[in-house]
């Protein structure tokens, strides 16, 4: 449960509104797999809670998003790649991936991945011998 009162949050209500866009426009729902947005309620207030632990980045990401003098849902591609934005951008997906109702949609059982931990498929280890035959590329300390 979400233990942030409402004057603990340093995000003004324009700033969650924006916010709160722009989630939906990264992630929006899909009816087809039953899956919310990420400017769902539950998924939205996870990611308003932890973004408390990066405010500064993610409100200057948010700042900038704020003054495009454009609607979001235009300003999307330019917003794509932005510096000024990864961090929410990561935050957004972090959180949406969390949300147990993606992880069923995804056939994973809605838990941490530890102790009991996900089972990883063998993969084909000849792919990295390229970079194993580069040999050392950087320099000792």
């Amino acid at each position: 449960m979400n233990q942030t009162i409402a004057t603990d949050n340093p995000f003004r209500v324009e700033e969650q509104d924006i916010m709160r866009e722009l989630a939906g426009l990264i992630v929006p729902d899909s009816p087809d797999y039953a899956v919310p947005g990420a400017d769902d309620e539950l998924i939205f207030a996870d990611i308003l809670h932890s973004a408390l632990a990066n405010e500064h980045e993610i409100k200057s990401g948010i700042e900038y998003a704020i003054g495009l003098d454009c609607p979001l849902s235009e300003a999307i591609t330019e917003l794509e790649g932005r510096p000024e934005v990864a961090a929410f951008v990561s935050l957004v997906m972090q959180c949406y991936y969390r949300d147990d109702r993606v992880m069923e949609s995804l056939g994973m059982e809605p838990r941490p991945p530890f102790p009991e931990g996900f089972e990883v498929e063998e993969g084909d280890w000849s792919m990295l011998e390229p970079v194993q035959r580069r040999g050392k590329i950087w320099r000792d300390a």
